[in-house]
């Protein structure tokens, strides 16, 4: 079985895949369709001198477009090509939302096992928001007392919200980090990454915030659904690529560490 993080890596491919491609495809709409180069090319593929073809070529890439692959000069060009910057947004997002209850699933046990019910801070006013829906019955709690798994029913029930609540969020992710023993999770994945801590929870933010405008109303803002359609650049959808991308692998160090020290604890008894 995959770790969380290898998951979380798998699901991320196509974003930065997404970001490679239209990197590949971007001309800043400069597409040629006549010129020496294409006669060239055109012997090359052995086109007819009727068949229309499109060349696409920047600093990093030089491709041609036959007829026979019915795209338009229109699909070639940056506002078309701004919707593999969107996905790209889209995979980013989803690729924390999986990442931060696989991670939950896997080591959340580990962390119940060793703390007992002091597992989660009382004080920690984010977490119990999140947990204010989490409830047990009397038939559950008298079946805690005697199941030997009882640290991996109570992780599986605080699993259960997140099919209800997101947590790709700067809160979900401090409440993921906090049930898995970290005391100041963004202060600590700002260190590992020598980041502001502000910067980090509000670029976060952001990247969901445009992935809930692109999934839900075809990236027009919340605020102002019928209004023209959000620009995107390549260096905004890239900054939040990435920034997701180095925040989960910072923490997936900073829990990897906990872990092997909660396990040192379950050991020793």
């Amino acid at each position: 079985m995959a770790s969380p993080i290898q998951t979380f890596k798998d699901n991320i491919r196509p974003a930065k895949l997404l970001l490679q491609v239209y990197s590949l495809l971007d001309t800043n709409d400069n597409i040629v369709s006549d010129g020496d180069l294409v006669e060239i090319l055109r012997g090359v593929v052995q086109a007819n001198t009727e068949e229309e073809l499109l060349l696409v070529y920047n600093e990093i890439f030089l491709g041609l477009v036959r007829q026979g692959a019915e795209i338009p000069r229109a699909s070639l060009r940056r506002g078309t090509l701004a919707h593999l910057l969107r996905q790209a947004v889209v995979a980013a997002c989803t690729g924390l939302d999986t990442y931060l209850p696989a991670l939950l699933r896997a080591d959340l046990p580990i962390v119940i096992t060793a703390q007992g019910r002091g597992f989660v801070s009382s004080e920690d006013e984010t977490v119990n928001e999140y947990l204010s829906n989490l409830t047990f019955s009397l038939d559950e709690v008298l079946r805690l007392n005697e199941d030997p798994n009882s640290a991996e029913y109570i992780a599986n029930k605080i699993l259960n919200l997140t099919n209800f609540s997101y947590l790709s969020t700067h809160k979900g992710i401090h409440v993921t980090a906090r049930f898995l023993g970290i005391e100041k999770p963004w202060e600590m994945i700002s260190k590992q990454l020598n980041r502001d801590k502000k910067e980090l929870m509000t670029i976060v933010n952001e990247t969901v915030k445009r992935r809930n405008d692109i999934v839900h109303r075809a990236d027009h803002d919340q605020n102002n659904p019928q209004g023209d359609q959000q620009e995107i650049t390549f260096a905004w959808a890239k900054q939040s690529v990435d920034t997701v991308e180095n925040i989960c692998l910072a923490l997936d160090e900073i829990v990897e560490k906990r872990m092997k020290e909660l396990q040192a604890i379950i050991n020793a008894r």
